[in-house]
Formats: structure tokens, sequence, C-alpha cells
């Protein structure tokens, strides 16, 4: 689990998909449901309590989330 990313850096991932206000709410949105810190690069737990409540957004947000996870655990 070598991945860790900030909220911001998840934020750009996702403005890669939709658009960066779009990125930025969902985000901030999916973080509040994690309860994670947000002054911080998330350690990989909290990255994919992250990306769990990122995948309810469904699409493409849904399908980056997924991806991100997937290379939290790598």
């Amino acid at each position: 689990m070598a991945q860790t990313l900030t909220l911001d850096q998840l934020a750009l991932q996702l403005a890669g998909v939709t658009s960066t206000s779009d990125a930025r709410a969902v985000v901030n949105r999916a973080s509040r449901i994690a309860g994670v810190p947000d002054n911080r690069a998330l350690n990989a737990f909290e990255l994919l309590k992250v990306c769990q409540a990122l995948t309810a957004e469904g699409g493409v947000i849904q399908q980056m989330a997924e991806s991100i996870a997937t290379s939290a655990l790598e």
C-alpha cells in the first residue's frame, strides 16, 4: 500500500473526468462521509474509505475511484 494522496491530489485526478469544481465538490462530500482529515496526506485506509464513498457517485467517478483504490492496494 504505497500510494497516499491528499484530498487536493485526489480532486486533481478526478478533474480529468469532470470539471475541477465538480471534482472538488465530490471529494469534499466523500471526505466528510468517510470522516477523514483534510489537512494532510491520507493513509491507505483513509484513502480507501474516501474511494468507497466516491463510488456512490456512479459513472466515471466510480470508475476512477475504483482505479485509485486498486492502485493504493498495490
